[in-house]
């Protein structure tokens, strides 16, 4: 049941390649912003704004694209908050290339021999990969090649800032104590299938009239049960003895503990359930493509496997926002000017 978390963003430099042999200048097509006169390319601004898009629907546990990206958040189109995002990040890397460049921070050539060798790969699954990400955004093998190495060197500047500073970007254990209350939940739930897999196995003798007749009573036969359980969970079961008993979630077996996890794990009617929930109290039948689930809240693990991983995961997302603060705040002194009527052009979909 739980997705796999957010793809790392690439991004940044331009100037810093004139410095670079065999790191050329980007080739533009069309550009949407500039950073002290650095181009940040269409091409370029659409590898960002896919990574962000993956990461919105995998925080929203949708599988309504269209739906979504027509919604609002907080009073904005989810649409034109993706594209403000992506823009962000694209803006916030070319600042980390110019401010490596001050430093003097230059990508050492084995680094830029084996992103080449990467993007020119003849490996079947590596081009393959490249394609798909050409496809998407228009980008070419050269462009993906200075891409990589604009993410390289912003990544260095960001190891070099946080050398120098080394406190500047850790959240203290108020903030992740907060965050961890505030975004996360624990529940333990019992899962009844819709699917008969013993049927499944059998579906070739079956005609096409029989499976759906099959598969029809079975749901109603399952759908029954779980209310038969719903009812001694409302009645004061131990919930516990009825995950054993009648819960068909392998994943029960493994964190008899329950699940700890924040938005964007779970699919949306079971995460939209969960948090709705007050501590011990039993949710009433919550239908996904899984089935129908029946699920209990509990307090916060204040240890544990599960609670370690947490902090981490809480830990990395508050230091990024920190430097990303700390990005922002060189933007007055540079030159941001964005190509509005290229941004307006991209739809998102």
């Amino acid at each position: 049941m739980k997705k796999m978390k957010r793809i790392a963003a690439l991004v940044c430099i331009f100037a810093i390649l004139f410095t670079m042999a065999g790191c050329s200048k980007f080739q533009v097509s069309r550009e949407i912003a500039t950073v002290n006169g650095r181009t940040i390319a269409k091409a370029e601004y659409m590898y960002y704004l896919e990574n962000v898009k993956q990461q919105m629907l995998a925080e929203s546990g949708t599988l309504d694209a269209e739906s979504f990206w027509n919604a609002e958040i907080d009073g904005e189109k989810a649409s034109e908050l993706a594209k403000k995002r992506a823009l962000e990040e694209a803006i916030r890397v070319e600042i980390g290339c110019i401010k490596a460049e001050e430093s003097g921070l230059s990508i050492p050539a084995a680094d830029l021999s084996q992103i080449r060798s990467m993007i020119n790969s003849t490996d079947a699954e590596q081009k393959a990969q490249v394609d798909y990400i050409k496809g998407l955004t228009g980008l070419s093998n050269q462009q993906l090649i200075d891409m990589l190495c604009k993410t390289a060197l912003a990544s260095m500047y960001g190891s070099e800032y946080n050398d120098k500073n080394p406190e500047a970007l850790v959240p203290t254990d108020e903030e992740v104590k907060a965050v961890y209350e505030q975004e996360y939940v624990r529940v333990k739930h019992v899962l009844i299938g819709n699917t008969d897999e013993s049927e499944v196995e059998h579906e070739d003798i079956l005609t096409e009239e029989e499976k759906m007749i099959a598969a029809e009573a079975y749901k109603a036969m399952q759908q029954e049960k779980a209310a038969e359980v719903l009812q001694k969970a409302k009645a004061g079961a131990n919930f516990d003895s009825l995950v054993r008993e009648y819960g068909e979630d392998p994943g029960m077996e493994e964190s008899p503990d329950g699940y700890t996890f924040t938005k964007g794990t779970m699919v949306a009617e079971f995460e939209d359930a969960a948090y709705a929930l007050a501590v011990s109290e039993v949710s009433d039948l919550v239908e996904t493509s899984f089935g129908w689930h029946i699920i209990k809240k509990y307090a916060l693990p204040t240890s544990g496997e599960d609670y370690e991983y947490a902090k981490e995961s809480i830990t990395a997302a508050l230091s990024q926002e920190k430097y990303n603060a700390v990005l922002d705040a060189f933007k007055p002194e540079m030159t941001v000017e964005i190509r509005q009527s290229v941004l307006n052009g991209i739809k998102v979909k």
